[in-house]
Formats: structure tokens, sequence, C-alpha cells
């Protein structure tokens, strides 16, 4: 087969941009399985780079039964935290891949919390500050109402719209925003309802982080209600 001799022709140890590339997916998602123990790798020379022998990739599509792909991304998700390191944890990841995937992002938070998932997302994906040089990593705060908070996305993703990114990801702490220390919970409730059929308009995919030590049990469950993806789309729900 074709495919038979373009594989065999490939050097046995392949780079991590070439393991991405043969597999369909990204970088990050490759880091994730080598960490985890899924996907064996080599690391070398004095920076530990990863390499990955071809049998080991071929035997991971050979397990799955098909390429293997990043799981979809969800609509609307929302994250409940236990720990700041969780937070920009997931953050920088969730940022990550956007940003691997040559798409936009965008970051809401107090500015201690951006400068943290910042500094988390340069140590993973070293490119992200150059990234938020060129305007596709957008840093911002929480305006104190709803209405100027959904006045500005609606702002900013028709410029990336129109822009043409190939992706759009909202990343946002509402723990620690203004918008949700100063209204009550039922208005944060409905703050997310509205953003989530302006997000569907431009096919946002969104993380809203939420502190859940500050959350009920009653209102985390309300909040997970809001967000209608996370039915759908339950392995994508960090709680930790």
């Amino acid at each position: 087969m074709v495919l038979d001799r373009a594989i065999s022709q490939e050097p046995e140890l392949l780079d991590i941009a070439q393991a991405a590339a043969l597999l369909h997916v990204s970088p990050m998602s490759l880091r994730r399985w080598t960490n985890s123990g899924r996907l064996p790798c080599f690391r070398v020379g004095g920076r530990r780079e990863r390499r990955f022998r071809r049998a080991d990739l071929l035997a991971l599509l050979e397990r799955s039964g098909e390429p293997v792909r990043a799981p979809p991304a969800a609509g609307h998700l929302c994250g409940l935290y236990t720990s700041m390191a969780a937070r920009e944890r997931w953050a920088a990841a969730f940022l990550a891949e956007g940003l691997e995937a040559g798409g936009t992002c965008f970051l809401a938070a107090e500015a201690v919390v951006r400068e943290r998932v910042l500094a988390r997302l340069a140590r993973d994906w070293p490119a992200a500050r150059a990234a938020a040089r060129s305007g596709r990593l957008v840093l911002s705060h929480y305006a104190p109402s709803a209405a100027a908070q959904l006045e500005y996305w609606e702002a900013v993703l028709t410029g990336a719209t129109r822009a043409g990114a190939p992706e759009l990801r909202v990343a946002g702490d509402l723990s620690g925003g203004r918008l949700g220390r100063r209204r009550s919970f039922d208005d944060v409730l409905a703050y997310e309802r509205e953003y989530g059929a302006l997000s569907r308009r431009f096919d946002v995919t969104t993380l809203c982080l939420y502190d859940a030590r500050r959350l009920s049990g009653v209102e985390a469950s309300r909040l997970l209600q809001v967000h209608s993806d996370m039915l759908r789309h339950p392995a994508g729900a960090p709680l930790s």
C-alpha cells in the first residue's frame, strides 16, 4: 500500500510535531498521553525533548481502530476547581490547544490570575507570550455589569470572526471577577444563559471556571444545568 511505503520511509524516531501529524492530533494531546503513560516516548538531549517510535504510534492507531483525534470540543463548559493550581492548569491547557490549532483565544480574569495562567501557559507552550503580543491571545478582566461584558464579547468575537480566526476559545474565571463578585448568583446564571446563546452564534468553545469551595451543592448543580454542553460531553467536564 502507498501508506505503508510512505511510513516505511519515515525516520524510526519522530519528534513531537511529526508524531502529531501522523496521528492527526495536537502536540498537547501527545504530551498528555505520554505523561499519563498511554503512549511511550524517549527523552533526548539537554532539553529532554520527546521522541516517538513509529511502531508505538501505529500500535496506538491499531488499539483505537481509527485515526486518533482530540475529543470533540464542547461549546459551553463549566469547570469547578478546588485549588488555584487546578484553575491555572485547566485554563492553560484549554487555551494552548486553541492556540496550537491556529485559533484566537480570550482569557478573562483578574490580573493576578491572568499572570499565573500565562506563566503556566508559557511553561507548557513557549510561544504563548508571542501569541499575546500578536493578538491571538487576548487578556482582559470582567466588566462590572453583565450588559457591558456581553457587549464586549459581541465586539471582540465579531472582530476575530471577520479576521478569519479558524477557532475561537474563551476561558474565564467568574469566581474572582467583578461580574461574579458584584452580582447575585441568580444574576450570574442569567448572564451565563445570555452568554451561552451568544457563544453559539459565533461557534465559540468556552470554559467558565468557578471556585467550588464558594458554592453550595445546589448552586453547583444549577451552574452545570445552564452549561448545557456539559450534558452532551460529560467527559470534557473538569472537576477537581
